[in-house]
């Protein structure tokens, strides 16, 4: 049987990629960010940026990006296209909302699908004129303005993409804006803002909820900015050395913000051999190498209070259930609903193709571990999404390469090198 072995550098992390570029658009002067992503998602926003007159290039393995300020995005000639991606849209939509323009955002059938009026509400609320496809969906037209008027907003479903896009949209408006998260998300957006000397107050205000406060408008200087290693990313390979006999990889330089790291603890629970070493900060973002290699691994209860900070891991969390033994209950993932696909339906669709005993109830998601065999191709629906493409790719080096995964190039929208770096490591 095939197993992981080796180290590997992963590519830079999506969300980090995103608000890079989006804040070093917003900067005054020259920036030049290092180890960008490239795939799909981050270059919509790349080019989004560059429809609105940002001048951005690549030089090298670098790209250098020169801002415009917090007000200065001009008019696009053309209609912005997200193509798959959530985090373009709904940070883009709050990035032009206080600049006085008008832009037609469109996407992908899948994004078209997607909620945007959790984001636009905030923004009407505050003067931008936005018209939704039936009331909530791409595309949409934005009318935005200089003289938004600073409230307060209290978010009540997590989300750091609804909080990232109002801390965007505030860095051009005048006065105070304060945005109340009760539920605690990533903060990259907040850390990046420190990182390059943004002054905003965060104060904890319940035991979960804190306040973030800016006062706007402002001007600061592009800083050079180096993302770090992904960590749901690298989580795909962590999975694959548990499940794999005889495997031990060590994935350098990851992203080791507490925000993105849950999954870790919860496989951890499951029994797997993970060590984690923090070795510098960059940007902000505490970094450091994981170590992880093949467990035995049992069922655990993952409760919904955690379902924030696992968003992206459950599909490979479920492969790792898979394997475990007993069973394994995931809580309060009704959010999964509003991804790249149903991933609830997508997980259960191709688990049980393999023999897996898996339902839901209530968008609780329940995984009997089973060791299974197959003597014959299967083929697996990815639904147009690169976790669980990816997902059931590390599961296919278990069954000897007998899943038939029906479309591997979205993959291509969070991880382009994920095929090369999963040859490195067999």
């Amino acid at each position: 049987m095939l197993k992981l072995k080796g180290s590997l550098k992963i590519s830079g992390d999506k969300s980090i990629s995103h608000r890079a570029l989006i804040l070093s658009a917003m900067s005054t002067g020259k920036a030049r960010i290092t180890n960008l992503l490239e795939s799909e998602d981050v270059m919509s926003t790349l080019n989004i940026l560059k429809e609105l007159g940002i001048k951005i290039f690549k030089d090298g393995n670098d790209w250098i990006v020169y801002g415009n300020g917090t007000g200065g995005f001009i008019e696009p000639k053309k209609s912005l296209n997200c193509g798959n991606s959530g985090t373009t849209a709904r940070l883009m939509i709050g990035a032009v909302s206080s600049n006085p323009i008008n832009c037609t955002f469109i996407g992908d059938d899948s994004l078209s699908k997607r909620s945007m009026s959790r984001v636009t509400k905030h923004l009407e609320k505050i003067g931008a004129i936005v018209h939704l496809t039936k009331k909530d969906y791409l595309p949409l037209i934005i009318h935005g303005s200089e003289e938004l008027i600073p409230c307060k907003h209290n978010i009540q479903k997590a989300s750091a993409q609804i909080k990232s896009a109002l801390i965007i949209a505030a860095l051009n408006i005048h006065g105070k804006t304060k945005i109340i998260e009760n539920i605690a998300t990533r903060d990259h957006t907040e850390r990046l803002l420190k990182f390059l000397n943004i002054k905003i107050k965060i104060k904890k205000i319940k035991k979960k909820a804190k306040q973030i406060e800016l006062n706007g408008p402002y001007e600061f200087k592009a800083k050079n900015i180096d993302v770090v290693g992904d960590p749901s990313s690298a989580s795909f390979f962590i999975v694959g050395a548990l499940i794999l006999p005889e495997s031990k990889i060590t994935l350098k330089n990851i992203l080791l913000n507490p925000s993105r790291i849950a999954f870790i603890k919860v496989l951890k629970r499951m029994g797997g051999k993970i060590k984690v070493k923090k070795i510098k900060k960059i940007c902000g973002e505490d970094v450091g190498n994981i170590t992880a290699e093949h467990s035995k691994l049992r069922g655990i209860n993952i409760p919904s209070n955690q379902s924030a900070y696992l968003i992206d891991e459950y599909p490979i969390l479920s492969v790792a259930a898979s394997q475990a033994k007993g069973k394994t209950i995931m809580k309060g993932l009704d959010e999964l609903r509003y991804k790249e696909s149903d991933r609830i339906q997508s997980i259960i669709f191709n688990l049980k193709k393999i023999g897996i005993e898996v339902h839901e109830e209530n968008n609780n998601l329940h995984i009997l571990g089973k060791k299974t065999k197959i003597d014959k191709d299967i083929k697996i629906k990815s639904f147009g999404d690169h976790r669980i493409a990816m997902s059931f790719s590390i599961l296919n080096i278990l069954f000897n390469n007998k899943l038939k995964i029906d479309n591997k190039k979205c993959i291509n929208i969070s991880y382009p090198d994920f095929d090369k770096h999963l040859n490195y490591l067999l």
